[in-house]
């Protein structure tokens, strides 16, 4: 087993464990439609956050040209995969008792999941200067307008209790992320 494959397992866990736990929050609408009631916007940012933690587990690959790993690095992207474990967490939280509306639910945690994509943000800066620094590759300028709009569109979306914001901003995040991942980041490779 090499390093890189013995670092990304803890990662690649907390990355799947996000996933189940998005997965079983849909499949409570099936399970219990007279418990739970699904909002589209919620549902809407249920699948970026899938599609983001998706993304995130193709893009790690990058990191395995890294021949050294250090421990704060591990912590590092660690983090990261904890902040979008977070997301799904605060989007499908398990405190519920009796019937559940999605959308209160997804008004009610807005502020905390858009700060946690900011701080998501922030520490994908930080990770892709990291990066820069152990000799992969640079992104382009795609990567510095996709930190600034989440940045900002988050940052708007935690203030903003307006639904319309909250679906445009959804689909903004959803075609940015999807032409970033195909344009940029279709062919898995390390740099």
């Amino acid at each position: 087993m090499s390093q890189f494959e013995y670092v990304v397992v803890l990662i690649s866990v907390i990355a799947g464990l996000g996933i189940v736990h998005l997965l079983r929050g849909v499949a409570s609408f099936f399970t219990a439609p007279d418990l739970y009631k699904p909002y589209w916007v919620h549902l809407l940012w249920t699948w970026n956050v899938f599609q983001f933690i998706v993304f995130f587990w193709w893009f790690v690959w990058r990191w395995s040209a890294v021949s050294e790993w250090q421990l704060l690095l591990f912590f590092f992207v660690l983090i990261y995969a904890i902040c979008l474990y977070l997301l799904c967490a605060v989007l499908y939280p398990t405190d519920h008792r009796g019937k559940v509306d999605f959308r209160t639910v997804y008004m009610d945690n807005r502020r905390v999941f858009y700060l946690l994509l900011v701080i998501t943000m922030l520490i994908d800066i930080v990770d892709t200067r990291w990066k820069l620094s152990v000799g992969l590759t640079a992104l382009g300028i795609m990567h510095t307008v996709t930190w600034v709009t989440v940045i900002v569109g988050s940052l708007i979306g935690a203030k903003v209790k307006n639904h319309i914001y909250h679906a445009v901003w959804g689909f903004i995040f959803f075609a940015l992320m999807s032409y970033i991942q195909l344009a940029q980041f279709s062919v898995l490779r390390a740099d």
